[in-house]
């Protein structure tokens, strides 16, 4: 009777996991090295254009406090942005877009943008 010999298991499975991991973290690099990461405009929002003095600006309308108590009224701008309307009962046109026609206020230290409205018409 022969011996057997042991024999040592072949190495070959190690060198072609080895051979395909290298080959996609190459390609992985090259393709992120051809075609760079674009940052998406998804977070950008850009600020509403505005101009100061008698101006017309379109906003939603909301207020500080609940229905039928005194309160302030603001304009909510697009990029959510407020100003503060000095006007006094239009508590049934909360909610609603608005065109604001007045003199338009930029920001005084604490005092915050502010307009003196002459007019206002639903959108």
């Amino acid at each position: 009777m022969s011996k057997s010999r042991s024999r040592r298991p072949s190495s070959k499975p190690l060198y072609v996991i080895l051979g395909l991991s290298l080959f996609i973290a190459l390609a992985y690099v090259g393709f992120r090295t051809l075609y760079p990461p674009q940052p998406s405009s998804i977070f950008l929002i850009t600020p509403t254009p505005l101009e100061y003095g008698d101006t017309t600006i379109s906003g939603t309308l909301r207020k500080d406090s609940p229905v039928g108590q005194d309160g302030n009224f603001l304009l909510i701008l697009d990029d959510s942005r407020p100003i503060l309307l000095d006007v006094k009962g239009l508590d049934n046109l909360l909610g609603l877009s608005v065109s604001v026609t007045g003199y338009l206020l930029p920001v005084d230290g604490d005092i915050p943008m502010s307009m003196t409205v002459s007019s206002i018409s639903t959108q």
